[in-house]
């Protein structure tokens, strides 16, 4: 019986001992849970809110970044709107005037000698007695437009038109002119540039 008892007192001390060392078990089970926690666990907030605030910033740029003028027009230019405007005896070869709207613009008398009107629409404009020196108005819609006076000297119109325009006294010198168009422009060329003394069926080679 005392043998007895002294198995029952080890088993009881065996069972305390087991029931007094599991919470240590668990808590080395706890820590080691929150150390895996902490290494997988985000950026610090403040640093995640500096990424976020550099990433908005980024895509707000490049939301605002302005489109190429040549990349939409597919060439450039201002294509402004300057229809029905009076500049008449203005300077201005600081313009930009490629595509831009020159319809029933007056021009006369202004200096437009180098200045680009690339493809402009000048249907119905005036330009008695303008400067185009040297001026660019290749592609450009001139229509109706008025040249009377005007000095064309070494202009470029290629692929320009010039339907129903009047060119009265103008000069074409250094003009290098399709055959259609001069043919069309000696049918009506007639006078003598009052600027330069040059005569317009002459200086458009009419025959």
């Amino acid at each position: 019986m005392a043998l007895a008892m002294r198995r029952s007192s080890q088993a009881a001390c065996s069972t305390s001992s087991s029931v007094r060392a599991a919470p240590a078990g668990r808590a080395r089970m706890v820590v080691s849970a929150q150390a895996s926690k902490q290494e997988a666990s985000p950026l610090p907030r403040h640093l995640a809110a500096g990424l976020m605030a550099v990433t908005s910033a980024a895509a707000l740029a490049l939301t605002a970044m302005p489109f190429s003028a040549e990349a939409v027009s597919g060439g450039g230019g201002s294509a402004e709107s300057y229809a029905g405007k009076d500049f008449s005896g203005q300077d201005m070869r600081k313009f930009k005037l490629t595509k831009a709207n020159l319809r029933q613009t007056n021009l006369s008398g202004a200096n437009l000698e180098g200045v680009s009107l690339f493809g402009a629409l000048g249907e119905g404009a005036i330009f008695r007695g303008t400067n185009l020196r040297n001026a660019d108005l290749e592609s450009g819609n001139y229509e109706d437009a008025d040249f009377t006076d005007a000095i064309l000297a070494g202009a470029f119109v290629n692929n320009a038109q010039f339907k129903n325009v009047k060119i009265t006294n103008t000069d074409w010198t250094d003009v290098i002119v399709r055959k259609d168009i001069q043919k069309a422009l000696c049918s009506i060329a007639s006078g003598t540039n009052p600027t330069t003394g040059v005569d317009t069926r002459e200086s458009l080679f009419c025959p």
